[in-house]
């Protein structure tokens, strides 16, 4: 084979790698961006979907323009960077994806807990001065858990959305309140946290300031979110049993997965504390 029948070679195999991880990235942040017009999470999810779509989505979709205004060279370097650099994207995406099912096969059980444990809800979004369909589900799982473990407590955790009438803390507790009938004695809320980090943090101090900062602490979310759950409280020194709510339906857990993506990578570069 001659040099330039390699050159040939490479170079379809790159545009092959050019459109369809180019077409996975941009298709990860349009579904995340979709989900955000129903779903608003704060102007920092849009800003990071809307740029990860241009990012994505200009050179894939402008190809042609481009190599016939930069100079074939310089055009050959940058397509292998964008190639390259969103198969990386897929890949890792993809690894993420088999990290965050392959450690949720194992949960605790009500038979393995006593009476000393404290649930921790995270928020999810509400609808009005409901819990959403996704936080119903993470409540509606520690209940069944909470009436299996007479004694046990719970803390509902989570600050008011830019788009929320008020905090999603309160709105668990009057919901496990009123439409599950969970004594109010037994739920402990946190309506000031914006992320899981805080969350956590501020079930901690919640737990010491309620002595009972010895309680087991069960974690109640959905599989994609309990990896970085367990990651967080590692980070902090803190043990955590977990729990899992139903999953939502698959475009929502699509979603939710591009989503963690964007949180694992600020986890790695910010750190938990």
């Amino acid at each position: 084979m001659t040099k330039s029948e390699k050159r040939r070679g490479y170079d379809h195999f790159l545009n092959i790698l050019y459109i369809v991880c180019g077409s996975f990235a941009f298709a990860a942040y349009f579904l995340y961006f979709i989900k955000l017009l129903m779903w608003t999470e704060g102007p920092l999810s849009y800003i990071a979907a809307i740029l990860a779509m241009l990012v994505s989505g200009i050179p894939l979709f402008f190809k042609r323009i481009w190599e016939k205004v930069i100079p074939q060279k310089v055009f050959f370097v940058l397509k292998n960077i964008f190639a390259w650099g969103m198969c990386f994207y897929m890949v890792t995406f993809s690894i993420l994806c088999a990290y965050i099912f392959g450690t949720n096969s194992m949960q605790t059980h009500p038979e393995d807990l006593d009476r000393e444990t404290v649930f921790v809800v995270y928020g999810a979004g509400l609808r009005g001065e409901r819990p959403g369909s996704v936080l119903r589900k993470r409540l509606n799982k520690m209940v069944e858990y909470m009436e299996a473990v007479p004694g046990s407590v719970c803390i509902v955790t989570g600050g008011q959305g830019p788009d929320e009438v008020m905090p999603e803390a309160d709105a668990m507790k009057n919901y496990l309140v009123e439409e599950m009938g969970i004594d109010a004695k037994r739920i402990y809320t946190d309506p000031k946290s914006n992320n899981t980090i805080e969350n956590i943090k501020n079930a901690l101090e919640i737990m010491e300031e309620e002595g009972i900062s010895d309680y087991t602490i069960v974690s109640v979310s959905n599989a994609f979110h309990i990896p970085r759950i367990k990651l967080i409280c590692s980070r902090l020194d803190c043990d955590s049993e977990f729990i899992l709510a139903k999953d939502p339906n698959p475009y929502a857990m699509f979603a939710a997965l591009v989503r963690e993506y964007m949180a694992y990578g600020k986890l790695f570069l910010l750190g938990a504390e």
